[in-house]
């Protein structure tokens, strides 16, 4: 081991290891536990602060020995069995870590080869290469690698341009070495004996058959200086490592550059995981320009279309035929091959038909390389049956997946939770699941790959693909279900980190759900999930959920999960920055209470009680809603969580609030300010200032309402999540504040800020008001007169939704210096010409320059 330190003996569980002895007691009984298993335990051991790389176990366990990756799977699960199935955690797609509570660690130092001479050229390789389109950065780091180490192997999905960066690599670096580089490629190659023949004959040097082909190719080699590229290794990665390998025994002078979609797994072998190429990061053009893939496109266009070129016009459709190929190169050219006929945009439209449209490659490339179907058949083709299985099981991922819902989803009649691990370590390792460098790990398939999965798990029958889907239904339930208990000890922002990664996981088990026979399933997932689509900022998508669950409401349903669904909605809606609320929603919410009374849970019944004050509040009715709140602090408790009380009091502060107790209300608003402080919650602070500066402003006293709409659009810049809902109040009410006070720039600044929110939420023409004060003070004065047309044409349409006292004064100031500005004749005209338009337009009306 190269991470040596003393070890006298250590505990795990009730088993004793003892190095010395070489031994593991379980209660003074020797394990039956073979030589190379304690071997893997020490490994393990002695690097257990990090992950340990499947190819680093095999070189430290099996030193100078080629072996297959199942015995080391095999020694694991005997250790399991020993110490426990939680003593070793495998991490798919890195490696193996020892995770037993053991103290103390160790870090070996790195070290590095001296780089070779320059020498001259020679080789089978063409005088130059075709243009490397993206991939400079990629180049640069593999020329350095190949002079640096023996062995590179670049690996990588099928079609995501190995070779031809390989290709350019040799090309690049070829001088450095005194016998060139040669190229030897192997996708025709079938049988591993003739391995040595395709490199000799690649070399040009002759085997003469006098001895073994192997023997007589290494002599050739022996005293020889060369870059040898190996290519398309993954069909015979066992024989080409067992050739690799005596090359490096026997040939000193000889570097090898491999490409696979496998690691060779020998001992120092340098990795260059090689990514798909850069996506464009936003919309417009100088995004699209900045793009790799893009770039790829349109030079693969223009050769077959002169004077094609990236346009304004044209760079949404390529961008997004980019970002749905993931970048892949293969992909992206076939694509390109597809524009003259089909136009840009054709291509675009057509990509659900992806493996008919992205076929016709250059017909001198590999077959596999003239259709995106045939490249995805090599790499599938190179699978065992359980390999296969999960594959085409994680095509029901959307969006990427953890270790959790693996386990639950990829397992089978035939298959435990455990070896899912291993199998998708087999898959990572073969590119054809990313395995993503966070943590905890993600995996995801790439778009094109988890289509050709679908289609093959389609293939396996009705059966299978029914059963995986609602397997994967049923563990996003359970994910969703675990956050829904931990939403009084965990921070929102911790949440929503948490979750949002599964947010189309969610979507898809929801769509699942909704076609199901069975509605608990749909009614469950929605309730215990709804709470993420405000905090994404999908409200509107939210209460779609919503309502469709709501729908298949019956006796079936069990009370606790049918009081969560309405809870649930009437929650999206008010967290939303909802103002309208009708009988229904009312008689929605006081469902919940009625079962949460009947069901006896406490806890839940003060969240009902305080959410039904909310709308009953909004609504006017402040006698019933003041009944809740009383009701909902008899029921608190002190043992509760900390974080339960943030409903009763956000619901006290919603009443004054409506009620227009505005100095109470500041007062309950510190309260709450000091509540998310302590929790260390930011979501819930935003809310709490958000809350404040309201009732300063109702109060009159913009001068307050202006320091602590500072402090919080500040905030709301540099947070990750937000409830837009909340952030368009906050803008808005920071906006009618700098009116007030005269800052009109900053005023502008924000409200434009509002209106983008506004939109989102629905509710711009709340603030068409304040919008038409802002108008009018910077001398728009038709333009006021218009937005405050749609905003009075609005208020009578709306009569359940109650303008703030606040809102109330900016109307009448707005109408008094309308009428004192404009004829009376005049002011008609312009007040009816603005309640035609909508409230964008009225909107950008008032606040072009």
């Amino acid at each position: 081991m190269h991470e040596e330190e003393v070890i006298n003996e250590f505990v795990v569980g009730n088993c004793v290891v003892q190095p010395s002895a070489r031994a593991i007691l379980v209660g003074n009984v020797p394990a039956k536990l073979g030589a190379r298993a304690f071997d893997v335990l020490m490994a393990l051991y002695a690097r257990r602060s990090r992950i340990v790389t499947k190819n680093e176990l095999l070189s430290l366990v099996w030193p100078n020995l080629i072996v297959e990756e199942n015995n080391l799977q095999v020694h694991i699960s005997a250790l399991r069995k020993v110490l426990g199935p939680l003593s070793i955690a495998t991490i798919p797609g890195h490696g193996y870590r020892f995770t037993a509570e053991i103290a103390g660690a160790k870090t070996p130092p790195a070290s590095a080869l001296p780089i070779p001479e320059t020498q001259p050229v020679s080789g089978n390789l063409p005088a130059s290469a075709s243009t490397l389109i993206g991939r400079e950065a990629d180049l640069a780091a593999l020329c350095e690698m190949v002079i640096a180490h023996r062995l590179t192997t670049i690996i990588g999905a099928g079609g995501i341009g190995k070779t031809r960066l390989a290709h350019t690599v040799a090309l690049t670096q070829r001088a450095a070495f005194t016998d060139g580089a040669w190229l030897v490629e192997l996708a025709q190659v079938s049988d591993p004996s003739m391995i040595p023949a395709a490199v000799a004959q690649a070399l040009g040097a002759s085997l003469l058959g006098k001895r073994d082909p192997r023997d007589e190719l290494m002599s050739a080699l022996q005293h020889r200086k060369l870059l040898l590229i190996i290519d398309n290794c993954e069909h015979l990665v066992g024989a080409v490592s067992v050739f690799v390998q005596g090359v490096r025994n026997q040939a000193p002078g000889v570097h090898v550059l491999i490409t696979s979609q496998e690691l060779l797994k020998l001992e120092g072998e340098q990795v260059y995981r090689l990514s798909p190429l850069v996506l464009p990061t936003s919309d417009g053009l100088a995004a699209a320009k900045a793009s790799g893939a893009v770039t790829l496109f349109v030079e693969r266009v223009r050769a077959l279309r002169p004077g094609f070129s990236l346009t304004p016009e044209n760079a949404g459709d390529i961008r997004e035929i980019c970002l749905q190929l993931d970048g892949l190169p293969l992909a992206i050219e076939l694509a390109a091959a597809r524009v003259p006929l089909l136009g840009a945009a054709g291509v675009r439209e057509r990509l659900n038909e992806r493996f008919r449209v992205l076929t016709g490659g250059a017909r001198d490339a590999p077959r596999r390389h003239q259709a995106l179907s045939e490249t995805l058949d090599w790499s599938h083709s190179l699978l065992n049956d359980n390999e296969r299985a999960v594959m085409r099981r994680a095509a029901v991922f959307v969006g990427g997946f953890g270790l959790e819902l693996a386990q639950q989803v990829l397992s089978g009649a035939h298959m435990d939770e455990w070896a899912v691990l291993d199998h998708l370590g087999t898959l990572v390792d073969k590119s054809l699941i990313v395995a993503d460098q966070t943590e905890p790990p993600r995996y995801r398939l790439l778009e094109s790959t988890r289509i050709y999965a679908l289609a093959k798990l389609r293939e396996a029958g009705e059966r299978d693909a029914s059963a995986t889907r609602n397997r994967h239904a049923l563990a996003v339930l359970a994910h969703f279900e675990a956050a829904y208990q931990r939403k009084l000890i965990e921070t929102r922002d911790a949440q929503l980190q948490r979750y949002l990664p599964d947010i189309d996981n969610l979507r898809a088990a929801l769509d699942w759900a909704r076609n199901s026979s069975d509605p608990g399933l749909q009614i469950a997932l929605t309730g215990a999930s709804a709470w993420i689509w405000v905090g994404a900022g999908h409200r509107a998508e939210g209460l779609r959920h919503c309502d469709q669950a709501m729908m298949r409401i019956n006796a079936t349903i069990p009370p606790e999960i049918e009081a969560r669904m309405h809870l649930a909605r009437a929650q999206v809606r008010v967290q939303s920055g909802v103002h309208e609320f009708s009988d229904d929603d009312v008689a929605s919410v006081a469902r919940s209470v009625t079962l949460y009374r009947a069901i006896g849970d406490r806890q839940l019944l003060t969240h009902a009680l305080s959410v039904s004050s909310v709308l009953l509040a909004i609504r006017g009715d402040f006698k019933a809603s003041a009944q809740l709140i009383d009701e909902v602090s008899e029921c608190l408790d002190p043992s509760w969580p900390l974080a339960a009380r943030w409903y009763s009091l956000a619901a006290r502060n919603n009443y004054l609030y409506h009620s227009g107790s505005y100095a109470d209300g500041a007062l309950v608003a510190e309260e709450c300010r000091a509540l998310a402080v302590a929790l260390g919650d930011r979501q819930l602070l935003i809310l709490a200032l958000g809350f404040l500066m309201r009732h300063l402003m109702q109060r009159g006293d913009y001068a307050q309402a202006v320091e602590r709409g500072k402090e919080l659009t500040e905030i709301l810049r540099n947070v990750r999540f937000g409830n837009v809902g909340v952030a368009a109040f906050v803008f808005a009410d920071y906006a009618a504040a700098l009116t007030q006070q005269g800052a009109l720039d900053a005023a502008l600044t924000a409200t434009r800020e509002a209106v983008a929110k506004e939109v989102e939420v629905g509710t711009l023409w709340e603030q068409l008001n304040a919008i038409a004060l802002l108008a009018f003070k910077r001398g728009r004065i038709e333009a006021a007169a218009q937005a405050m047309g749609r905003f009075d044409a609005m208020v009578n349409a709306h009569p359940r939704t109650k303008i703030s006292l606040s809102g109330q004064r900016i109307r009448k100031e707005v109408h008094a210096l309308l009428a004192h500005a404009i004829p009376a004749e005049a002011l008609a005209r312009l007040n009816a010409l603005g309640a035609t338009l909508s409230d964008d337009e009225a909107a950008r009306l008032a606040l072009d320059a």
